[in-house]
């Protein structure tokens, strides 16, 4: 991945220095479709015109309409992703074949590429479906939170060879630490203290989980097992990918502010970069060549990744629907739930043994996420109060200057 973002960059460099974005006929035009202009481009202007005050009737069908496309996304997501972690696991911790026939699937680069692909050819459709507005953001800026995102993913699958799944993302759940981290030294914003308390409490939970997991599994502390050392290498792909998937957040948060871009362009660029990069890696590691031939011997283990990716891209557009309707307030609420299930799946389909420290520290993982999702409903109610309050004495105000006129 060095070399592909090393090579691209490369490239960029020289269409700046030597203002090959400025050239005409299909060489200027390839600059700038894949490199863009370095001068920043004035984002566009999102104003809009003052709409119709609705009437009962249409209030009552658009509460219904809403309702109904609240109840999809919920849907829509759980399945998406709960059985996009089912497969997750299946491909990356279970054997494919019988007796001396038997391997594992090692190609973490070959998910992300061929999650990466369905997610672009799903955000193109869209695209072309809907009438949005032209991106005017460079698309070198895009290639950075897509690096990250590859990264991210990478280090996410890599670490299920090392450590169990419901400890991957039990352990996921403490990127709130590293995305503040990364909010403050990025954009310098600052936190409530209650954040950070919330933050501390999931990574004692998950502190607490998996000590207890390790007690009660002592073939992991001896030599029979997987040793301590091959955990040491789960948890610092973990952290890998708590650090990249903070950098692609806030990178990505940026962007939307500064370009005004829409997620389906957002999802159509990264993963268009993505796949890309991704593409390259394959064939510098000769992945691209072995790959094939494994999925010939095992045709069960591609029907796995299709699902898989399919699940994921079809998540992706849940997930920006959910956002662009009603909030990311609301998704972070399904998200939470969709990670307890998830969890939950594992251990029953999987056949995880679990204890009673195990069990606590899951409960005060998830009590924890519930309290930080009911603090963040707390502070739009005291946002939406104050608003309420501030137009209340706007008009008083008004009526006040009205009276003295008279």
């Amino acid at each position: 991945y060095a070399i592909s973002f090393g090579l691209y960059y490369l490239f960029a460099r020289f269409v700046f220095w030597y203002r090959w974005d400025k050239y005409a006929g299909v060489f200027g035009s390839f600059c700038r479709a894949f490199v863009g202009n370095e001068a920043p481009t004035s984002a566009r202007s999102t104003d809009a015109k003052a709409a119709p005050k609705p009437s009962n009737i249409s209030k009552q069908n658009s509460f219904q309409k809403r309702t109904f496309q609240l109840i999809v996304s919920i849907i829509g997501i759980q399945v998406s992703y709960l059985c996009w972690g089912v497969m997750q696991e299946r491909i990356m911790t279970r054997p494919y074949g019988e007796g001396e026939a038997e391997e594992r699937f090692r190609s973490s680069k070959f998910l992300v590429f061929t999650n990466r692909l369905a997610a672009l050819a799903v955000a193109h459709v869209v695209a072309r479906s809907q009438r949005s507005p032209p991106d005017v953001a460079p698309p070198i800026r895009y290639s950075f939170c897509a690096t990250s995102n590859i990264l991210s993913s990478v280090c996410q699958y890599e670490a299920l060879k090392y450590v169990s799944f419901p400890t991957q993302v039990l352990a996921k759940s403490c990127k709130m630490v590293p995305v503040m981290m990364m909010g403050y030294a990025v954009s310098r914003r600052a936190y409530p203290v209650m954040d950070w308390v919330v933050a501390l409490t999931v990574t004692c939970g998950v502190l607490v989980f998996k000590m207890n997991e390790a007690a009660d599994d002592g073939s992991k502390q001896s030599g029979d097992g997987s040793p301590l050392g091959r955990e040491m290498i789960g948890y610092v792909l973990i952290v890998g990918y708590m650090a990249f998937d903070s950098f692609t957040s806030n990178w990505q948060e940026a962007l939307f502010k500064e370009y005004a871009v829409t997620p389906v362009q957002m999802m159509r660029q990264v993963n268009l970069f993505s796949a890309s990069f991704t593409a390259l890696g394959l064939v510098l590691t000769s992945e691209a060549f072995t790959m094939p031939a494994f999925l010939a011997r095992h045709p069960d283990c591609m029907i796995h990744i299709l699902l898989m990716s399919a699940c994921s891209a079809v998540g992706q557009m849940f997930i920006f629907f959910t956002i662009k309707q009603f909030g990311a307030l609301v998704f972070a609420t399904i998200n939470t739930v969709r990670t307890m299930f998830s969890v939950v799946l594992s251990f029953v389909i999987f056949g995880h043994a679990i204890n009673s420290g195990e069990a606590m520290g899951i409960v005060v993982v998830f009590v924890s996420l519930g309290l930080q999702v009911l603090m963040k409903w707390n502070r739009q109610a005291a946002k939406r109060v104050k608003a309420i309050n501030q137009s209340g004495g706007g008009v008083a105000r008004a009526d006040a200057q009205q009276e003295r006129a008279k």
